[in-house]
């Protein structure tokens, strides 16, 4: 999947949650949302839908630029929990193990005369059927 397919496919999702989200105002509020009293006018209410768009389609185009997305699937319910996944990487922070580094380990010294060892691949022999197998 290519980054702009990422986006467009997160940015569907995203829109989906949002879509769903108005329809439920839209009920509980017998009409647009908006111009209730006590509810967000209709300004602040565009700025968050266009952020969460945002969110969303830029979170998909990380996953799929990473190559972690490769299915339209995949893109759109990325694009549907982008928030969630911000919050849990916010909450986790920078020093968690999944992204800090690993820590550096001691390089102990090779004994005199001695050779490294290479791993070895197991052998493979043939059974009485004649097929091979590794043991």
């Amino acid at each position: 999947m290519t980054v702009f397919e990422g986006c467009l496919w997160g940015l569907l999702g995203a829109a989906m949650t949002e879509g769903l989200d108005l329809y439920t105002a839209i009920h509980t509020t017998d009409g647009w949302p908006w111009q209730k009293k006590g509810e967000p006018a209709f300004a602040p209410y565009i700025v968050a839908v266009l952020i969460r768009l945002g969110v969303g389609m830029g979170l998909t185009a990380a996953f799929a630029a990473s190559g972690q997305v490769a299915g339209a699937l995949a893109a759109v319910t990325v694009g549907i929990a982008a928030p969630k996944i911000i919050q849990q990487l916010a909450k986790q922070g920078l020093s968690h193990s999944a992204v800090a580094a690993p820590p550096a380990l001691p390089i102990e010294p090779a004994p005199t005369g001695a050779l490294p060892q290479q791993p070895t691949a197991p052998e493979a022999t043939a059974n009485p059927g004649g097929q091979t197998s590794a043991l």
